[in-house]
């Protein structure tokens, strides 16, 4: 009997704690969109941000003054062009997770549009207020010091 109540008590220490996490982690199931993303993509930034329930992410952001390509073909791009689009976009995907207790997201980069995130865990600490998210980066692709907040509305 003694065992069971221990079993009883242990599991009512530590079931709170993973449903926090899974509930965390719940909360950023869906798609998100972009409302700000610091000086490095413009004044009116697009972005998608999606979180899968099965624990997969995609990200996109790009500035929203991106030159077209004058040989319509992004393969034969100029330099002045291909320079603009990868100085002013940013996409990845992988799996990611939440660290509820350091209230931090971690993105576990698969594959990105910059190949030094390849392979990498990105933590972000982050806040959900509403239908708002926020977090910070402190390891911007375009080099530098930390960005200050990226700013997701969920997509209606």
């Amino acid at each position: 009997m003694k065992g069971v109540t221990a079993l009883a008590a242990a599991l009512a220490i530590a079931l709170p704690a993973s449903l926090a996490i899974a509930q965390s982690a719940k909360s950023l199931v869906g798609a998100w969109d972009l409302e700000a993303a610091g000086e490095t993509y413009g004044k009116n930034p697009k972005g998608r941000l999606v979180f899968g329930a099965d624990g997969h992410y995609a990200l996109i952001i790009t500035r929203s003054d991106l030159p077209k390509f004058a040989g319509n073909s992004r393969v034969k791009g100029t330099a002045d062009e291909n320079k603009a689009v990868v100085a002013g976009s940013v996409a990845h995907f992988g799996r990611y997770a939440v660290d509820e207790k350091a209230k931090v997201l971690v993105l576990k980069v698969e594959s990105s549009t910059f190949a030094n995130f390849n392979g990498t865990e990105q933590k972000r600490p982050f806040e959900i207020k509403g239908n708002q998210l926020r977090y910070s980066n402190p390891t911007p692709s375009a080099g530098g010091p930390p960005t200050g907040q990226v700013v997701w509305n969920r997509a209606k």
